[in-house]
């Protein structure tokens, strides 16, 4: 069997979408290569065990996939040099699976060394928008969002400068810079990223083509974030028909788009067509990855969160527990994913009336996140919300005040007074001071939440109704709330 053979064979396979498959063929080539001599062979291995990596990545087996491109990377630094160019494609798939484990400083420490050596090497600064794309990438999972902004918007006037408006390559940076704003709570600027990203495409490829679907669906969450239901339930739908038309029924950008669909129905207070919506993207999943793989526990968490507004809190408490198992699996235990999936338990436990239990699972996940991202990156905000709703909800005002406060000094610092998170942090504290009977200050913070949230969403969106009748409804007890 030719090398040439077999790795055609690989490329149809890959094609065709089959990566079990397709991984077991790069095998046979890497076998075949390593029993033959010279340099070109080395080229050769190196090259097919970057493939190899980014099918295993791709699967979910990341620890594997990483330990392919250490071997590719000792490869090519024993042919040409740790400074050579050479090194710098496989060191910076390297830096980006670092990033997927959850290891973003240590991906960033990578990716600074591909900016060294390109620079070392002259290359002019339009030649390295994908290492500056990968850099952008990296310090949004640092949290660093306003760096990250500043570097897509670098790549973006480059490419802009060098190619015109209408260059494929600006609809990507577009898209990821939408991500980045969205981030940041700024959704217009979100949603004019990805309309623009939509001409683009559309205009370049076709109204048809599964890149315009995967924009539409992109678009969508904008619009849901900004809480039109029915626009983003019909930006889905389209991109829904266009993937029926291009993909086999079990894909994977078919499951992604069922699922913001489910989404939107649990938004509506649809809730058992978000959970039929939710088993049938689970059971999709689990026929193109298998049940252990980083999008099942998703959708495992998207379910439970379903089940748990149905009221069947321990059923929920099940399928979040499913979800953390699986991602211990596939990513280790001190994956900022299973942080993630102790706040979701420690969620499911306080509605389940186990404070004790919750404040476990919280506390931990806060510990986990503090370890990972430091004392104020804004992945913690979630559970300090949780904390806060927690202590609000065993009288412990004081507590929750200062959890909440710190909190929304985080929210502050990192995505500014006029992001959603900023107003939930108030509504929490407003609660707060209520409960310590401070009601002036427990209506000013409502009302400055109230303000924030009608900036960003429709008049009848959940976090609004929920917030007036805080401020509508002072002589009664706060109740649980879900973040």
């Amino acid at each position: 069997v030719s090398t040439q053979s077999t790795g055609d064979r690989a490329n149809v396979l890959a094609r065709l979408g089959d990566k079990e498959q397709t991984a077991g063929v790069l095998e046979q080539c890497i076998t075949i290569i390593e029993q033959l001599d010279g340099e070109d062979m080395l080229v050769k291995e190196s090259e097919l065990l970057n493939e190899l990596a980014q099918v295993h990545g791709n699967i979910g087996n990341l620890n594997y996939a990483n330990s392919l491109l250490e071997r590719s990377l000792s490869i090519k630094e024993s042919l040409h040099g740790s400074s050579s160019l050479e090194i710098c494609d496989t060191l910076s798939r390297l830096a980006m699976l670092r990033n997927k484990k959850g290891e973003p400083t240590q991906a960033h420490s990578q990716l600074q060394r591909v900016m060294r050596i390109q620079e070392r090497h002259d290359v002019p600064r339009h030649e390295f928008g994908s290492t500056l794309c990968n850099m952008a990438a990296v310090n949004a999972a640092l949290g660093e969002h306003e760096k990250s902004k500043v570097l897509y918007q670098s790549v973006l006037a480059t490419q802009e400068r060098q190619y015109g408006q209408w260059y494929p390559e600006i609809a990507t940076t577009l898209s990821n810079l939408a991500m980045v704003h969205m981030a940041l709570g700024e959704y217009e600027e979100a949603k004019d990223c990805l309309e623009r990203t939509q001409k683009i495409r559309s205009r370049v490829y076709g109204r048809k083509h599964p890149l315009v679907a995967s924009t539409l669906t992109n678009l969508a969450s904008v619009v849901f974030t900004m809480g039109d239901m029915k626009e983003s339930m019909r930006l889905n739908e389209e991109a829904l028909e266009i993937q029926k038309a291009c993909y086999p029924d079990a894909h994977p950008l078919v499951a992604v788009t069922l699922k913001n669909m489910a989404m939107i129905e649990n938004s509506l207070g649809n809730l058992d067509k978000a959970k039929s919506l939710y088993e049938r993207v689970l059971q999709m999943e689990e026929v193109i990855y298998g049940e252990l793989h980083p999008a099942v526990a998703s959708t495992l968490n998207n379910l439970a969160d379903t089940v748990l507004e149905q009221g069947e809190t321990a059923k929920a408490a099940v399928l979040f527990q499913r979800a953390m198992e699986t991602n211990e699996i596939v990513f280790g235990k001190d994956h900022p994913d299973i942080a993630r999936n102790l706040n979701n338990l420690g969620r499911a436990f306080k509605e389940m009336g186990d404070y004790d239990g919750a404040k476990s699972k919280l506390m931990l996940s806060l510990q986990m996140k503090e370890k990972r991202y430091g004392e104020d990156h804004i992945n913690l905000v979630p559970t300090l919300m949780n904390l806060g709703d927690l202590f609000n909800l065993t009288k412990q005002p004081q507590r929750a005040k200062d959890v909440l406060t710190r909190g929304l000094k985080i929210c502050e610092k990192r995505v500014g007074m006029k992001h959603p998170d900023s107003a939930k942090m108030l509504r929490l504290l407003g609660n707060s001071f209520y409960l310590m009977g401070d009601l002036p200050t427990s209506e000013k913070l409502l009302n400055k939440s109230l303000d924030i949230l009608e900036g960003v969403y429709n008049n009848d969106h959940p976090y609004i109704l929920a917030t007036r009748a805080d401020l509508g409804a002072c002589s009664r007890p706060v109740g649980a709330r879900v973040f």
